[in-house]
């Protein structure tokens, strides 16, 4: 039987998590290890300066479920360390889209990124919303029955066929109406998804403190063929195969003359 990771960003508790658990109760055993507090946007960050603690989580239709108050790549890590390999990893149901090279940022990408890593077929799967305040809620009111088939019918080709040829991630964007029928694009990753700025606000006492905000790039920006404007334009699901080697595809003998080396 097939043996299965699922983490998120969100926390053990969002609605996200226990959906990709019934889209993959079928296929194999799942293992739950996700962060005990909502953890988006942390990247690859690793808890190395302090010890981690883990909570045993009544999760249906796990074999075994843990809270970590850590990061997604340290709930992978540990994981690892307590149960061994997986044949399929899968970080989500995201709520909210995880697209274009700010996937490096995005806690659930990442998570799929470390267990790739380790040679482990994995799955960063994330569903949009079109509301801002149910990206960092638990999902009550977000339906995934939609998100939940197309994680189950990927997964499954997977534990089948495994992963394409020099492919170690699939990074999937589903639009919020999505309906079983929705065609799935493969994509590349667009360079951006967002336009960062610093907004200064005044506290009480007249200090100035700052919030990153970011103002989605515009539609007609966005280029064809990427998974924002499969997305966004184009109202697909955006499946973007990921390989995690990241050297520039050049001639090294270019690029020494370019260089004087």
């Amino acid at each position: 039987m097939a043996k299965i990771l699922v983490t998120n960003d969100d926390g053990i508790h969002s609605r996200g998590i226990k959906a990709a658990v019934e889209a993959l109760q079928d296929l194999g055993e799942v293992y739950v290890v996700a962060p005990m507090f909502q953890r988006s946007a942390s990247g690859r960050a690793m808890t190395l300066h302090r010890p981690l603690r883990v909570k045993r989580i009544n999760l249906k239709g796990t074999k075994v479920a843990y809270a970590l108050d850590g990061m997604p790549v340290d709930c992978v890590i540990f994981a690892m360390a307590r149960f061994g390999k997986f044949d399929l990893a899968v970080s989500g149901i995201n709520l909210g889209e995880n697209m274009s090279t700010e996937i490096t940022i995005s806690g659930t990408a990442s998570a799929a990124i470390e267990a790739a890593t380790h040679d482990i077929p994995s799955i960063a799967m994330s569903l949009e919303v079109n509301r801002e305040k149910h990206k960092f809620g638990e999902g009550e009111e977000i339906d995934f029955s939609v998100a939940k088939s197309f994680l189950k019918r990927i997964s499954n080709a997977i534990l089948s066929n495994g992963m394409p040829k020099s492919v170690d991630m699939l990074n999937i964007n589903v639009p919020y109406d999505a309906h079983e029928n929705t065609p799935i694009e493969l994509t590349k990753l667009a360079k951006r998804m967002y336009m960062a700025s610093v907004e200064e606000r005044v506290d009480p006492k007249g200090n100035p403190y700052y919030w990153i905000v970011g103002t989605q790039c515009p539609k007609d920006t966005l280029e064809p063929g990427t998974d924002m404007y499969a997305l966004k334009v184009e109202r697909k699901v955006s499946v973007t195969p990921i390989n995690l080697n990241m050297t520039a595809k050049v001639n090294f003998n270019d690029v020494r003359r370019h260089l004087q080396l």
